[in-house]
């Protein structure tokens, strides 16, 4: 106990060391830190995660190698794994130029010191790094697309696998991006929110609420005769996409499915997870599809206390660091299960992400 105590607090004053040089011109070398120890060795999966990098990844990546329980495309990605692993770990220096004073220094300086590689940070003010203001809706550096765009890309996929017709519901500030929703065979009608009651909005656009006046109309024909009346919600769309502001999120899925039920596939769009304090308030969205990576999922499942959006946004400086980390060991391809999706890379190219759509349930939820 007393060496794990010793061993914290080196890392502590190891961090605090990094913070501290944020704000100055001075250069550092990880070098001259002592690297993390691998306490928890990683098991072969995790390791394609290009989180961090130890000697042990190499032992664990040939003993799956070794197992031949891997069919010979998987064979094939657990060999080229272990190739990249080599390159990165047997280069002896990394560099890395940073502002001393911009947004993200402190943040990428952690980074940096768990990826437990000997990077050189130059410190340099006039060094432009190519980070925007919102890590999810803006592109970064290296990636063909934002992770905006990525998630609408996977909508598309998903909305084109059935030729059901389609409701888009959105907000001002996401009018471009549902622009971008585009069926193939699909019948597509796009309504923006700018109500204030989520039920009164919900019950007018699914056909209820003049459900409810028709059956009204034929009941002051007869007002003695007694009818039995179940609204029902419009039959002319069978999908409903909702880009709506977090906040709106969470009441609108609720009135939707009120009067809705269980008739349409309701999908959600990234914005519905940048308020997610806990993964628990993600049951408030049950049964609806929403763009999540295998990575962050198995967070999800793991971590009571997760902030989605703070999870999000580091992942995506951490996959900005992976690329130059990659790019200067010589990697030729690589498929990394990346925080914010599954992200292939190749040289002298934009690095390309695919993120999956999963079904909100209490299996995503618990372990």
């Amino acid at each position: 106990m007393i060496f794990k105590k010793n061993k914290n607090l080196k890392r502590l004053l190891a961090l605090i060391i990094l913070a501290s040089c944020s704000t100055t011109s001075k250069n550092l070398n990880l070098n001259s830190i002592e690297l993390l120890k691998e306490d928890n060795p990683k098991d072969f999966l995790e390791i394609y995660e290009y989180q961090s990098y130890f000697n042990n990844d190499l032992g664990t990546i040939q003993a799956a190698i070794d197992g031949e329980m891997l069919n010979k495309r998987e064979l094939n990605d657990a060999k080229i794994l272990k190739k990249n692993y080599q390159k990165i770990l047997t280069k002896k220096n990394y560099s890395l130029s940073l502002q001393p004073n911009h947004k993200y220094s402190k943040e990428l300086i952690e980074l940096i010191y768990r990826l437990n590689l000997p990077v050189n940070i130059k410190w340099d003010e006039k060094k432009q790094i190519f980070l925007p203001e919102n890590l999810l809706s803006q592109k970064i550096d290296g990636f063909c697309s934002s992770i905006y765009d990525d998630a609408i890309t996977s909508i598309n996929q998903e909305i084109n696998k059935n030729p059901d017709s389609i409701l888009i519901i959105y907000s001002e500030e996401y009018k471009s991006f549902a622009e971008n929703i585009e069926p193939e065979n699909n019948d597509l009608v796009r309504i923006k929110y700018t109500a204030m009651n989520f039920q009164e909005f919900s019950s007018e656009i699914l056909g209820v609420k003049f459900s409810e006046k028709r059956f009204n109309k034929i009941s002051n024909l007869n007002p003695n005769q007694n009818l039995n009346f179940t609204p029902r919600p419009r039959s002319d769309f069978k999908q409903i996409i909702i880009m709506l502001n977090p906040q709106e999120y969470k009441s609108m899925i609720p009135a939707l499915r009120y009067h809705g039920g269980d008739n349409f596939k309701y999908l959600n769009f990234i914005s519905s997870l940048e308020e997610i304090n806990t993964p628990l308030q993600l049951l408030d969205y049950e049964d609806s599809l929403t763009p999540i990576s295998v990575y962050l999922a198995s967070k999800i499942k793991n971590d009571e206390s997760l902030s989605l959006e703070k999870f999000l946004e580091r992942g995506a400086l951490h996959e900005w660091l992976l690329l130059q980390i990659l790019k200067q060991a010589g990697i030729q391809s690589a498929k990394i299960n990346g925080v914010t999706g599954n992200i292939f890379y190749k040289p002298n190219t934009c690095a390309q992400r695919k993120i999956p759509l999963q079904k909100i349930n209490t299996d995503l939820i618990a372990s």
